[in-house]
């Protein structure tokens, strides 16, 4: 469980990444809407060396992304990258919270009374 929650984590991390480029630059979008990916891109190193404390910081940070997804999706022209987005979005933060409690139980438990 812990290999498949790491592999999924970081397709979904990086599918996300991919969409929010994407995104942009099917509508036309200036330069500057590229910097919504830095907060995202700061937990590159964490996430590729399964940092818990980075998994952790970035499940927070995607539900930023959670709302905008959203919030595009219900508008009055959602396009198949802005759903593509909401989809990416949920797995990756559902999938970062599973890596973690596996990497949680996967621990060996210290016992004073063994």
């Amino acid at each position: 469980m812990l290999n498949a929650s790491r592999a999924l984590t970081l397709v979904s991390y990086f599918s996300l990444l991919i969409l929010l480029i994407l995104n942009p630059l099917m509508q036309g979008a200036p330069f500057v809407f590229y910097l919504w990916l830095i907060p995202l891109a700061i937990f590159i190193p964490g996430v590729l060396n399964g940092h818990s404390r980075s998994l952790l910081w970035l499940c927070f940070v995607v539900l930023l992304y959670f709302y905008v997804a959203v919030d595009n999706v219900a508008g009055p022209a959602p396009s198949l990258l802005d759903q593509a987005e909401l989809l990416a979005t949920i797995v990756l933060f559902a999938t970062c919270c599973i890596w973690l409690r596996c990497k949680q139980n996967n621990r060996p438990s210290i016992d004073q009374n063994e």
